[in-house]
């Protein structure tokens, strides 16, 4: 690891020779100059973690030197030297970036403690750039393999509503991808710098989840013996993602409600509301429309949960993107591994469109990890799949009786009979058939029915 860099700028000769045995003694990588304009010279030229300057100058001072760091590199910290007389100029060059100031005369402790001070949170915020930069590649558009149609639109509606403030429901079978796309929306979006919290509502008793969501004040309840921030005052600004929200109990359902509408939250045993500036993103792989017709969900809720929706397409619904999905999954296991595997065999990949991926994208995920700890060739073979998708074949559907169709037909001759009693109102038709709207466009498409 290289050491941190600091540039002195001080006119004092003394005073600046002994800043530089000090700091250089500290074991951090030292410049000095006794000019500001110089300074300002090398700072267009080198990279520094620290300025420490005087803030009276010959030529340009301290105050100058300060707002040439901000404008030609906002990465570096500024800690000010000044006399006890202009000890309130030094208060504003911190209200104007200065991370902290040096008083005359200093001992050589105070100014070794400031310093690391200084440096230990810069580093803290490097390492905290460099992670988020990290995680945004990583939830890039760039990372949501698939290139069939359903995903294309998954992807256009995420550019389009990124943004916004707007509530997201997505909806999708276990194993779709569903934290994916919602980390995929936050990172791309303009709160990518706050915070992005997820919760499985489905792994917590009511009152846990009520106090995992929006904390609890001391004595509370036992064992509250202190004040404790929830999920969406820590994510202020941020996202929160609720993931199998159809598993929250009404109670939490209309408090839910009542944050959503006016962003405010209570902690348990609070009387204080506070306000919160929070996006929420929820998930389940329940229908909620059918659970609020039958009275398990809140219908004001629903209808405020489901601003946007986006409806993640099975594994077997998009097996156009099986091939690619299981490339991108080969690169990453050969890398992390380090196996020298760089292909997927002809007949492993027709076994993979034979099978039907109950588990989904997760699934196909678990499969070629399997694989490239198991495989022994340059390529996986159909011996280092599970005996599940080996044993995987499309069998002919052998009719003995004419009139009998396979179930694929019975589904398109029934679409299509909905589709004509309501007169081609796919709105009516996805209510009566219980789907919504985006699958019944993809059953339309994929069954080639027309329209």
């Amino acid at each position: 690891m290289n050491p941190a860099s600091v540039l002195i700028v001080e006119d004092d000769t003394k005073l600046r020779n002994a800043l530089k045995e000090i700091m250089t003694r500290e074991g951090y990588a030292v410049d000095a100059t006794e000019s500001g304009d110089i300074a300002v010279s090398m700072i267009k030229d080198t990279v520094y973690d620290l300025v420490i300057t005087d803030l009276k100058l010959p030529g340009i001072d301290g105050m100058d030197v300060l707002r040439s760091v901000q404008k030609l590199a906002r990465d570096t910290s500024v800690i000010i030297i000044t006399a006890y007389a202009t000890v309130d100029t030094a208060v504003e060059a911190m209200k104007e970036g200065a991370e902290d100031y040096i008083a005359k005369p200093f001992n050589l402790d105070e100014i070794r403690l400031i310093v690391r001070k200084v440096l230990d949170k810069k580093a803290l915020v490097d390492d905290n750039r460099f992670l988020r930069n990290q995680l945004k590649k990583k939830y890039s558009f760039g990372n949501l393999v698939g290139n069939s149609e359903a995903m294309v639109e998954v992807y256009k509606t995420i550019e389009k509503i990124k943004d916004s403030r707007a509530t997201v429901l997505i909806l999708g079978e276990t194993g779709t991808g569903k934290e994916l796309v919602a980390r995929a929306i936050h990172f791309n979006s303009i709160r990518s710098e706050k915070p992005f919290l997820p919760v499985n509502c489905a792994a917590l008793a009511e009152t846990l989840l009520e106090s995992e969501l929006f904390g609890y004040v001391k004595g509370a309840f036992t064992g509250a013996t202190r004040d404790k921030q929830g999920v969406f005052e820590v994510a202020h600004g941020g996202t929160v993602f609720l993931d199998e929200i159809g598993d929250i109990s009404p109670r939490l359902q209309q408090i839910l409600l009542r944050v959503l509408e006016n962003g405010e939250i209570q902690p348990v045993g609070s009387t204080q509301r506070k306000k919160v500036d929070v996006r929420v993103v929820a998930a389940t792989n329940r229908n909620l429309g059918e659970m609020m017709k039958a009275g398990a969900f809140r219908a004001d809720l629903y209808y405020r949960l489901n601003v946007i929706t986006l409806d993640l397409p099975s594994l077997r619904e998009k097996k156009e993107d099986i091939a690619t999905l299981a490339g991108h999954f080969l690169k990453k296991y050969a890398e992390e591994n380090q196996r020298p595997i760089h292909g997927i065999s002809r007949e492993a990949l027709n076994l993979f469109d034979c099978y039907e991926w109950p588990g989904n994208v997760r699934e196909l995920e678990n499969v070629i990890e399997r694989a490239t700890l198991l495989e022994t060739s340059k390529e996986i073979t159909a011996e280092s799949l599970p005996e599940s998708i080996r044993t995987a074949r499309e069998r002919p559907f052998n009719n003995p009786d004419e009139d009998l169709q396979t179930l694929e037909e019975v589904g398109r001759t029934y679409i299509q009979t909905v589709l004509e009693k309501t007169g081609g109102n796919k709105a009516r038709a996805s209510e009566i058939l219980g789907i919504n709207r985006t699958s019944l466009w993809r059953m339309i498409h994929r069954l080639k029915i027309a329209q």
